[in-house]
């Protein structure tokens, strides 16, 4: 059994109880040089970890035999090597013992509940993943490291929509007798120098939704060549993105739905495919603000063998191909490991698309729903209230098990 003790800037004293009997009762103890610092009265024999996770692994198949103790910050257990650890070595050869995070120590010194806070990280990770997730928050906590600096984060959040006035906390060096707390905000956020290790608190009035069903007008398009905003809706709640999903959109046009899924699915991906260099720009343009949203251009059979299993798709176009991209997608969703039923959605134009489609889901032994959807907008006409009828869409859905 590994142990992975967490220790703060205080070292052993920063422990918990059980996590201080563990080093006690260790022989070797396995940690960067910063944390070996802190515990220099263990007796145990002290090996120095670069930070590289596979050098790790080679370390602990050095020690075969002996008690050891890995050392972390904070709690490993949250963007930590305790998460890494367990994946390598499975969930039997691993025990975790948390201090208290920085994260949570943010929160407490910033007087921001902790309870509903999203938790987040930009250390060696993705800012815009960081501060895509956080816009949807109305509190945040957000690790930082020398590159993704408090200074960007800040600049990230304004890039992902939080409003300027925002709050924003920069606390550094936290749990040591030299912790600093600084306020300003989005727009205004404390200067630099920051400590390598800062966390960033963001604390707001109020977060938007999602943003699903937005109008067409919010969208760059071409000649109309988008699906609307309430068939993009229907489309989107069949497609059901859970938050960690991968998610498939064929055909993807101006990116409309690839966007708000991805907003669902804020810890998964979306793949938007395009067989037009044309569109899938634009796509592009459209999903600049997006963290999880991956534009590829070529034609969609050969693109999507290289990509990850998914756990929803939605079809978009397909025009003679459609036969194949159903199949093509039914297989793919079979394969996942989750025993939750995946998903398949097409918004079909032509009853000659619909008639091809349904016949492979009903050979496949699949149930299905079909709806056509037509949607007429009020408009002024002459100064009196009309209607205009927009072109109804066959919206196809049905859910793979595997």
């Amino acid at each position: 059994m590994i142990c992975v003790v967490g220790v703060g800037l205080e070292g052993v004293a920063s422990a918990s109880p059980r996590g201080r009997r563990l080093l006690a009762q260790a022989e070797v103890v396995i940690g960067a040089d910063r944390h070996l610092a802190m515990v220099d009265t263990c007796a145990a024999r002290k090996v120095r970890w670069d930070g590289v996770p596979d050098h790790l692994g080679e370390l602990l198949a050095e020690q075969t035999g002996a008690s050891i103790v890995v050392l972390a910050s904070g709690d490993p257990n949250l963007f930590g090597i305790g998460v890494t650890l367990v994946e390598q070595l499975g969930v039997d050869a691993v025990d975790i013992e948390p201090s208290v995070s920085s994260l949570q120590l943010a929160l407490a010194r910033a007087r921001v509940p902790a309870a509903g806070a999203m938790l987040l990280s930009a250390h060696g990770r993705s800012l815009a993943t960081a501060a895509g997730q956080a816009a949807a928050a109305r509190r945040a906590a957000i690790l930082t490291d020398t590159r993704h600096d408090p200074a960007a984060v800040a600049a990230a959040l304004v890039k992902a929509g939080v409003e300027s006035h925002a709050r924003l906390l920069v606390c550094e060096r936290l749990g040591g007798p030299d912790e600093r707390v600084r306020e300003g905000t989005v727009a205004k956020p404390p200067a630099r120098p920051f400590d390598p290790l800062a966390v960033v608190v963001l604390d707001r009035l109020a977060a938007s939704g999602p943003g699903l069903g937005r109008s067409e007008d919010e969208y760059e398009h071409e000649a109309g060549q988008i699906t609307k905003a309430e068939v993009r809706a229907i489309v989107i709640a069949a497609l059901d993105p859970g938050p960690e999903d991968v998610v498939w959109d064929v055909g993807t046009g101006s990116g409309s739905v690839a966007i708000e899924a991805g907003r669902l699915a804020a810890r998964g991906v979306v793949y938007a495919i395009e067989r037009r260099p044309d569109r899938a720009e634009q796509a592009r343009r459209n999903a600049a603000r997006s963290w999880n949203v991956e534009v590829l251009t070529g034609e969609a059979l050969d693109l999507l063998p290289g990509l990850p299993s998914p756990d929803a798709v939605f079809l978009g176009g397909g025009g003679d191909e459609i036969s194949g991209l159903v199949q093509n997608s039914l297989a793919r969703l079979r394969e996942r490991s989750s025993p939750i039923p995946g998903r398949l959605v097409a918004g079909l134009a032509t009853l000659d698309s619909v008639l091809e489609a349904t016949d492979v889901l009903r050979r496949a032994g699949l149930e299905w729903r079909l709806s056509q959807v037509s949607v007429a907008r009020g408009r002024e006409l002459n100064g009196r209230l009309g209607w205009e009828a927009l072109n109804p869409v066959h919206v196809l859905s049905t859910v793979v098990p595997r």
